[in-house]
C-alpha cells in the first residue's frame, strides 16, 4: 500500500504562542498536516527553496529582515501559497501585500477555523493553476495564468484569490452569485466574515479592471443578493 503523503506547511513566524495555537488546531482538524516553523526570515526562505511546502504562513513582524522581503523573494521563485498573518491592520499594508502577490492577508487575533478555510483554499490552488483557463465572456479571456486577465487586448494582473473569483463570476455570467456562495467558491464553505471579505476582494478587483470602479460595469451589484456579470457586453 502507498503511504499518502502530508501537506506540508511552513509558519514564518516569531511568537511561540501563535505557533503552538496553530500547531495544537491542525493537530484536531487536519491530522494530514505537518507544520513546520522557523522565527526567522532568512531561515524561512531557506527553508521553503529546501523543501517546496504546500502553504505558506508568514508574519510581517519578523526579528531579522521586513516580511515584505521574505514575501518578495519567495515569488522570485515559487507560486506557492502563502498567506500574511499580522497585526498590522491598516489599509495600505494590505494593499502592499497583495501588490507582492500575497494569496491571502489575516489580522491576527484571527479565528482559528478562518485560518483553516483560508489554508485549504490555499491547497486547491495549485490544482485550479491546472485547469482550463480557456473561459471568455464578452471580450474578458484570460491569459497563462489565472493572475493574468484580459479586457479587450489589455492586460490586468490580479493575485490569485482575485483571479478566482472573478473566474467563477465569468463561469456564470448573467447569474447572480450571493456573498455565500462566493466564499463557499474561494474558501471552500462560508465561516463568518466572508462576506465582508469577498466585499472587500470585489472592491480590490473592481479598482484593477473597471474603467471608474465607483461605477462599474464589468461585476455589478445586486443590493442585497450578490454580485453578477451582465452577458453580451463589450469592455475597453
Amino acid at each position: 500500500m502507498l503511504k499518502r503523503l502530508r501537506v506540508k506547511v511552513l509558519i514564518i513566524e516569531d511568537d511561540q504562542q501563535i505557533i503552538d495555537t496553530v500547531s495544537l488546531v491542525l493537530r484536531l482538524v487536519w491530522p494530514d498536516v505537518a507544520l513546520f516553523s522557523t522565527p526567522y526570515g532568512k531561515k524561512g526562505i531557506e527553508l521553503v527553496e529546501r523543501h517546496m511546502p504546500d502553504s505558506i504562513l508568514l508574519d510581517l513582524g519578523l526579528p531579522d529582515i521586513d516580511g515584505y522581503e521574505v514575501l518578495k523573494q519567495i515569488r522570485a521563485f515559487t507560486s506557492i501559497p502563502v498567506i500574511v498573518i499580522t497585526v498590522r491592520d491598516e489599509e495600505i499594508s494590505l494593499i502592499k501585500a497583495f501588490e507582492m502577490n500575497a494569496d491571502d492577508y489575516l489580522i491576527k487575533p484571527f479565528r482559528q477555523m478562518e485560518l483553516i478555510a483560508r489554508l485549504k483554499s490555499a491547497m486547491k490552488k495549485r490544482s485550479f493553476f491546472e485547469e482550463d483557463l480557456t473561459i471568455s465572456c464578452n471580450n474578458i479571456h484570460y491569459g497563462s495564468s489565472i493572475n493574468e486577465v484580459y479586457i479587450g487586448n489589455i492586460k490586468r494582473e490580479l493575485t490569485s484569490t482575485e483571479g478566482r473569483l472573478l473566474y467563477h463570476l465569468l463561469k456564470k455570467a448573467g447569474k447572480i452569485i450571493t456573498k455565500v456562495e462566493l466564499a463557499e467558491m474561494i474558501w471552500g464553505e462560508f465561516i463568518p466574515g466572508s462576506s465582508e471579505n469577498i466585499k472587500n476582494y470585489i472592491c480590490r478587483l473592481r479598482k484593477k479592471i473597471e474603467d471608474d470602479p465607483n461605477n462599474p460595469k464589468i461585476i455589478v451589484s445586486r443590493r442585497g443578493i450578490g454580485y453578477t456579470i451582465p452577458l453580451s457586453r463589450n469592455f475597453t
